[in-house]
């Protein structure tokens, strides 16, 4: 049975509720993306279920970014997922792949280290 979990960014500009079968962090992504955008120590995820994603507060402040996939290299292309973020404090929101089904997946799709 899902959880209905509260999250923001962290000024507080953002804020928003979202449904999760597994509302307790429970996967450390430590590829270059993640190491980039969440420091030396990557990302801790959770899933959740996008389509009950209520933002409450300043949508108007949340900015996207996709990242650049092997990037220098022949393979070079734009990402499918959206990393979301506050551009107020940068703090990482979410990110969302309409291709993918859970973050699991999205790593298995680019071959991203997951531990």
């Amino acid at each position: 049975m899902p959880v209905t979990l509260e999250g923001s960014c962290h000024c507080g500009t953002v804020r928003f509720t979202v449904e999760s079968s597994t509302p307790v962090p429970y996967q450390l992504c430590v590829c270059s993306i993640c190491r980039k955008v969440g420091g030396t120590g990557g990302s801790i995820n959770l899933g959740a279920h996008s389509e009950t994603l209520i933002i409450t507060k300043g949508k108007e402040h949340i900015g996207v970014y996709k990242a650049v996939m092997d990037r220098d290299t022949p393979k070079e292309h734009i990402a499918t997922s959206e990393r979301n973020f506050c551009t107020k404090c940068s703090s990482m929101l979410w990110l969302y792949d309409e291709t993918c089904d859970s973050i699991e997946s999205w790593h298995q799709k680019h071959n991203k280290y997951v531990e």
